[in-house]
């Protein structure tokens, strides 16, 4: 016979089911977040550069860029694959957390080529310039569903900073008609939002394994 739980009961189940996924956290668990945290600041940084030093040229790819994100993400495949293989007990928490992240990743790369269609079909290329602002915005919902999932604060902290950033990233361009700071603003966002809590829950990872 089949036994239902109580309101009371079903609530237990639950805390005892996220306690249960804090008190598993693997070390080098936060290593992909780290890493995607760094090449994403790191290239933002680079197109910046590259802006400005092909300002003067007649076609400015310095978008291109970005593409170095493609070997970047099947390195973050394997950094995931190796975390997941060394985990001792695997629950509902990483499967949610999971879902979360493969979902932001559909949906951007489908954002992005929206946007790409649609400027080059307009022939106006002002459309990409929304592409910042929205990932930022994306990931700011996805870091705040993963801080109440996890309970874990920095990650609610970085998902403010991405927000905080999608707002100035439209301000720079709308008020001081300057696209190009956003790719500082996005790296910063990403040390802020993604490098540091990555750093803090490796650690909490170190501690727990004591």
């Amino acid at each position: 016979m089949e036994t239902k739980l109580t309101e009371q009961q079903s609530l237990e189940v639950i805390s005892e089911m996220i306690n249960r996924a804090r008190n598993n956290i693997q070390k080098g668990s936060a290593n992909s977040l780290i890493y995607n945290g760094c090449a994403v600041a790191l290239v933002a940084v680079a197109n910046f550069i590259l802006l400005h030093v092909l300002a003067e040229t007649k076609l400015n790819l310095s978008f291109s860029v970005w593409f170095l994100m493609i070997p970047s993400a099947v390195i973050d495949y394997f950094l995931k694959r190796k975390i997941d293989c060394s985990a001792i007990v695997k629950t509902e928490i990483d499967a949610i957390v999971r879902r979360i992240w493969n979902s932001f990743s559909i949906t951007v790369a489908l954002l992005i080529a929206a946007l790409f269609a649609v400027s080059v079909a307009s022939d106006k290329y002002n459309y990409t310039l929304l592409i910042t602002p929205s990932i930022m915005l994306m990931v700011a919902m996805a870091e705040s569903i993963m801080a109440k999932v996890c309970r874990y604060k920095p990650f609610f902290r970085g998902a403010v900073y991405f927000w905080i950033g999608a707002i100035l990233c439209i301000f720079t361009y709308c008020v001081l008609k300057r696209g190009d700071i956003q790719f500082l603003i996005l790296a910063v966002c990403m040390i802020l939002g993604f490098v540091i809590p990555g750093y803090k829950l490796n650690k909490l990872a170190e501690n727990n394994h004591v």
